[in-house]
This record gives C-alpha cells, sequence and structure tokens, in this order.
C-alpha cells in the first residue's frame, strides 16, 4: 500500500459529552465513522430496530450513512467521548491491489457488511481515545501529526477487537477471490457490472463467486451492488448538493431515477428525497 495510512484518515470532531436524563436525539445520519465510548450512566442507540445499550466502560462504532437514534434513559447524566473520523476512499488507498487482512477494520469498511459493532473498551483503548482527544483540542507543535499517529493507532486497536469477536473473519479476508471480487464491484460500481464479469477477474466461476457472498457475506452478488452504489452515491449527493436524483441515478448505473428510489428505500427505510433534505441541511459533522 503505498498511501499513508495515517494521512487518509481525518478526524472530524472530539468531544467530551454530557448526556441530560431522559435525553433523546432522533434519527440521524453521519457521513463519518462514529464512535462513543461510555464513560458513566447509561447510552442507547436504535439502529436498524435494534437496540443497543452501552454501560461504563463499553463502546459503539457506528459505519457510515447508518440510520440511527440515540438517548439516554436512566435517571443519571451519561457521559461519554464521541468522535467522528473519516477514511479517505479505503479502495483507493490499495489501487489495483488486494487488501490483506493486517487491517480488519479497513477490511470492514470496504466491505460496508456492517452496520456497527461493538465491544469493550481495552486500557489502550481508551488510552488511544483520550490522546486523540487532548490532541484535536490543542495546538501543540506537531498535534496534527501526533493525532494522525493515534488516528492509526484507533483503526489498529478497533481491528483487533473486530478480529477477537470472529476469529472465523480471518477466512473472509484471506478469500483472495471474494475479496478480489469486492474490491473490483467498489471501483466499478458505476459501470453496468454482471457476476460472470466480476467472477472473471476474480478467476472463479459464477457459481463458486455466488457461494461465496452468501456464505461470508449473506448478501447475493447483485444486493451487494445495489449496497455499494447506494452508498457511494450518498457520498456523491453530499460533495455535489446540486446533482438531481435522476443524474445521481445514471452516475451510479441505475436503470432509472425510479429504480434508483425504490433501491434507495429499501436499503436505507427512507427515500433519497427525504434523507437528502435531512442530511444535507442538518448534521454538520459529516
Amino acid at each position: 500500500m503505498d498511501t499513508n495510512l495515517a494521512q487518509a484518515i481525518v478526524l472530524n470532531n472530539a468531544i467530551a459529552q454530557q448526556f441530560p436524563p431522559h435525553y433523546r436525539f432522533d434519527t440521524h445520519f453521519h457521513r463519518s465513522v462514529e464512535l462513543l465510548l461510555c464513560k458513566s450512566g447509561t447510552i442507547s442507540f436504535a439502529i436498524q430496530g435494534s437496540e443497543q445499550i452501552l454501560n461504563p466502560g463499553q463502546y459503539i462504532v457506528i459505519f457510515p450513512n447508518i440510520p440511527h437514534d440515540t438517548a439516554a434513559p436512566g435517571e443519571t447524566t451519561a457521559q461519554a467521548l464521541h468522535i467522528h473520523f473519516h477514511i479517505k476512499s479505503a479502495c483507493s488507498l490499495y489501487g489495483q491491489q488486494r487488501p490483506d487482512g493486517n487491517q480488519p477494520f479497513l477490511m470492514e469498511f470496504i466491505l460496508s457488511r456492517w452496520p456497527f459493532f461493538r465491544g469493550v473498551c481495552s486500557s489502550q483503548l481508551r488510552a488511544c481515545l483520550e490522546c486523540i482527544f487532548e490532541e484535536f483540542h490543542t495546538s501543540n507543535q506537531n498535534s496534527d501529526r501526533l493525532m494522525q499517529l493515534y488516528c492509526e493507532q484507533l483503526l489498529l486497536l478497533l481491528g483487533r477487537d473486530l478480529l477477537a469477536q470472529c476469529k472465523a473473519n480471518m477466512d473472509l479476508y484471506e478469500n483472495s477471490y471474494l475479496m478480489d471480487a469486492i474490491l473490483y464491484i467498489n471501483q466499478h460500481c458505476s459501470e453496468k457490472l454482471v457476476v460472470g464479469q466480476i467472477a472473471k477477474y476474480a478467476g472463479v466461476s459464477p457459481r463458486y463467486l455466488t457461494k461465496l457472498f452468501q456464505k461470508y457475506l449473506d448478501l447475493s452478488i447483485s444486493s451487494y451492488i445495489t449496497f455499494i452504489r447506494i452508498s457511494k452515491s450518498i457520498d456523491y449527493k453530499c460533495s455535489h448538493p446540486s446533482a438531481t436524483m435522476a443524474e445521481i441515478a445514471t452516475e451510479f448505473g441505475f436503470s432509472s431515477q425510479q429504480h434508483f428510489t425504490k433501491a434507495f428505500k429499501n436499503t436505507m427505510g427512507i427515500t433519497p428525497r427525504n434523507y437528502f433534505l435531512e442530511r444535507i441541511g442538518g448534521d454538520k459533522s459529516y
């Protein structure tokens, strides 16, 4: 990988946050990765119909473009360390090279198969988050460089947690056929894609590649292509606010605006029009 990973991480904010009793922040979205460490009290998240409750010492990572609610349901104030960060196109870091399993967090960022994951904060991860927070709020010599290195450390520690939770992930990361196919889809999602074409690039039969997607991602290849196109269309719209839905549909390989709208709603649970009305004019953390 030629590009320095540290240079590809952009920290949007780092906040020591307090949630008053019975606090609630209704459905919202981020283009960035969101990480929240619960330091005291109780904090809950509603993510795609699943309630996730954090107690002190637990953290959650929510991947980009995932609708979620945040609440502090308890009778006391909850405290948290809260950060948002971008990873500049993970696929572009690798160019035409297949990523390996040494960066599990980056791999999951590329795969886009999970809306979130959570864990118990280790002493190393807590120290890393506190260092990020301190450097973000100072202007000392080399603060920017230190913060980049802490962010790279953050991805390594999160990747370690991911593997600890599911060691079978390494089988996925080391499956060269699947990773070649995924990289190809990410890099060519705006073009017309057919399973045979993708399988040929990966060096396997279409039938075998279909089985790999079902086994490791629990998705059909076409469903995965649609998800990646939706994800990239969100980034495109946020970077090109004047783009129409019809232009976005054409840009990302949908047959029509109606096709794009239907696929978007099926994937995100909301129409693209309503999604972008809320996103473009609201949340500044992304």
